[in-house]
């Protein structure tokens, strides 16, 4: 399951703009809140596509506002047993954010349907971490690779 799993993983939140690509039938856009932990400044959203494109699989665009200033990683959580995200969790790095001295930033990540690899077929919980200075989570959603 090595890097098969963790670029498919990430594969799973996406926000895809590849010409001539049609929208997932599995898996619709979502725009999740990215809300401050343990009383962490500002806060910001995932931007989770999927298509059908045969170029770009997955589009993940992550922005911050109003942060602590500084360096961000952004984690993909994946929940392989689970659609509530509880249990075993597997944290996928997939972006990093620099916020500049108001604490606004944004990244992405892009995925190609190859990188989904034993995933495919799958339905899953799955949510995002961001930790640098400050740590924001996004709620848990379910998602469907096809």
């Amino acid at each position: 399951m090595g890097r098969t799993l963790v670029l498919a993983a990430a594969l799973l939140g996406a926000a895809v703009f590849a010409t001539g690509a049609a929208a997932d039938r599995a898996y619709r856009t979502e725009q999740l809140e990215l809300v401050g932990v343990a009383g962490a400044p500002g806060g910001g959203r995932v931007v989770n596509i999927h298509t059908n494109g045969p170029v770009v699989y997955a589009h993940e665009i992550y922005t911050l506002g109003h942060a602590a200033p500084g360096t961000y990683q952004v984690y993909l959580n994946l929940y392989l047993t689970s659609v509530n995200c509880t249990g075993p969790v597997i944290q996928v790095p997939t972006a990093t954010i620099e916020t500049n001295a108001a604490g606004n930033g944004q990244g992405d990540a892009k995925f190609t349907p190859e990188d989904a690899g034993d995933l495919r077929g799958l339905t899953f919980g799955i949510s995002w971490t961001v930790v640098g200075p400050a740590t924001y989570q996004s709620a848990c959603t379910v998602v469907t690779l096809d």
